[in-house]
């Protein structure tokens, strides 16, 4: 009986391995994969083994980086100077045929929970201040302490080391994980109450369970889902933005069950909307089962339901939990979710956890280890043939297109956190959105044509009107500054050449012509097209300002000895990347 049923198996999978189908690993930082050169080697040759196409790899821990990074330190457990990302691109695009290289970040947890950061480079040492806390004031979570996404300089931060591997490596994908909150307990950083309490009207800290609150950290969760996307979109339209998600328990029955499901009611984690919304290219949903227990295997079952019949024309991606199962019910779950649903919907693949991990008992600890027979199996039984990952037809042949900006205050540059910018197309508005705690909005996949765009907020005059054009397959950037300023506004660096030294002049938005690594280094700016440059001496430089950056400047024009002007007494403030 046994063997009938494999030979069945093995021609199931075969007819349906034949399509375009994501096929990957998740690669972790804390095993063996790619500290060096050698485990890179092997870590490919496994994966052409099993005929996969794809590779997630851990990059980011806990607040380091196993690739070369201008904010992070370099991993302890990494070789010294070995970029690993640079040498895994190198080898696994060179490939034939070429295998994709997505790379995985820790977003939440930035060390563990005991002890502290030596060294000065880490966000912990930098910035304490970003910590999460709970509702009695503790900061260590159950994966040690973690960046509250509702302080708005975790927001700046995080958002700065994402979008730099963007910008310097030739990756095809960014993959989230722990972009979320650890429980409806957390998120109590004194700066997001705070934030929450000015936007409401209210006072004291809310309780966990208040439906508000909730709702203030999973928007506060979106806001950096959506600031990625958008300034990856301009950056490298091809990248794709994916994320692992929390299954937790039973699968939801349909859309008005969702939100009772741990990932939407406890951590915060609304990756259903965020496929509506078109600000995630691929979903990878962890439902880690053991097939062995009929209520897991239940839930397997209900989850890849869900995620078949939500994919809102983007690409859902089953997470295979391979540590917790045998070989044989490995396989049983790929079927399962090559499988259409009783609607007729399909995947766009699978994911396995882990590639170091290839299979287990059902318990975390019963994990056996980088077994050669599980990838010789997979190249053999679920994917005899390779083929590549499926085509993400807003990609690679968009037909809309993307706005995005930053709404500072005149006066001194700082964020404009919740003014309310509203979209419209023939006089009716289409959309409407808060800005984040970092004056950052966007709306994404926008129809070509002409637009208006309001914006307003508290405390700062009535509102300002703008028309702008969306392209198709373009960001198009739209920066605001609002209020008063004594500094005069200028567009063009050459009408510097006719104001007196001592006069306050305001700049935007403005292009970064180097990398500045250290407060002394001055930065230079120069017009997003065009050769005037221009130097300015900053107050502080609270982190690295990367060649390409878009920044605002307010600062006093003064003159050199050699007759050159420059900004002193400046304070810059990041747009992104236009």
């Amino acid at each position: 009986m046994r063997q009938g049923w494999w030979l069945l198996l093995t021609g199931t999978m075969a007819i349906a391995g034949a399509q375009a189908e994501f096929r990957g690993f998740w690669v972790d930082g804390f095993n063996e994969g790619f500290h060096t050169p050698e485990e890179v080697d092997t870590l490919l040759r496994r994966v052409r083994t099993a005929n996969m196409n794809a590779v997630i790899v851990q990059m980011r821990k806990r607040g380091d980086a196993h690739y070369l990074s201008p904010f992070e330190p370099f991993a302890t457990n990494q070789q010294p100077g070995f970029d690993a990302l640079a040498y895994l691109i190198e080898k696994a695009h060179g490939m034939q045929p070429p295998i994709e290289v997505h790379v995985w970040v820790n977003c939440h947890p930035i060390w563990p929970g005991n002890g502290w950061p030596a060294d000065p480079k880490h966000v912990l040492n930098r910035f304490p201040e970003i910590q999460t806390e709970n509702l009695q004031g503790e900061r260590v979570t159950e994966v040690g302490y973690g960046m509250d996404w509702g302080h708005p300089l975790a927001n700046a931060f995080f958002t700065r080391v994402a979008l730099d591997i963007i910008r310097r490596y030739d990756i095809d994908g960014l993959h989230f994980d722990y972009i979320r909150y650890t429980g409806e307990n957390w998120g109590y950083n004194p700066v997001s109450v705070e934030r929450f309490n000015r936007r409401y009207g209210r006072t004291g800290k809310p309780e966990p369970t208040d439906p508000l609150w909730k709702q203030w950290r999973r928007d506060q969760v979106t806001a950096i889902v959506r600031k990625v996307y958008a300034n990856a979109a301009a950056i490298k339209p091809q990248v794709k933005i994916s994320a692992a998600l929390i299954t937790w328990g039973d699968g939801p029955r349909d859309t008005d069950d969702w939100v009772n499901r741990s990932a939407h009611s406890r951590v915060f984690q609304d990756w259903r909307g965020w496929l509506e919304e078109g600000i995630l290219d691929m979903a990878i949903p962890m439902i880690y089962y053991n097939q062995a227990n009929p209520e897991r295997a239940r839930f397997y079952l209900n989850w890849v339901t869900f995620l078949k019949d939500h994919q809102y024309g983007r690409h859902g991606v089953a997470g295979i939990g391979n540590y917790l199962n045998s070989w044989e019910n490995t396989l049983q779950q790929i079927e399962i979710a090559r499988a259409p649903s009783p609607k007729g919907n399909r995947l766009m693949g699978v994911n396995f956890f882990s590639y170091a991990a290839t299979s287990g008992n059902g318990t975390e600890g019963g994990a056996r280890r980088y077994e050669e027979g599980f990838y010789q199996l997979l190249g053999e039984r679920a994917f005899p043939e390779w083929v590549p990952t499926p085509p993400m037809e807003w990609k690679h042949h968009p037909t809309r297109g993307h706005l995005m900006g930053t709404v500072l205050k005149a006066r001194d540059l700082s964020w404009v956190d919740g003014a309310t910018v509203e979209l419209y197309r023939h006089g009716t508005r289409i959309r409407q959105m808060q800005t984040d705690g970092t004056g950052f909005y966007a709306f994404v996949h926008l129809e070509p044509g002409v637009y208006s765009v309001v914006v307003r907020a508290e405390g700062l005059p009535a509102a300002q009107t703008q028309t702008v054009v969306i392209t198709p397959g373009l960001t198009t950037a739209l920066h605001w500054l609002l209020g008063e300023t004594d500094a005069l506004p200028l567009r063009r660096l050459k009408s510097l050449n006719d104001l007196p030294d001592g006069t306050r002049v305001l700049l935007m938005p403005k292009r970064v012509l180097n990398d500045t690594l250290s407060p002394d280094q001055p930065l230079q700016i120069g017009e997003l097209l065009g050769e005037h440059t221009l130097e300015v001496q900053l107050r502080e430089q609270a982190l690295p300002w990367l060649r390409e950056d878009r920044v605002a400047v307010l600062g006093t024009l003064t003159t050199r000895p050699d007759g050159s002007r420059m900004l002193t007494d400046a304070v810059a403030q990041w747009l992104g990347v236009l």
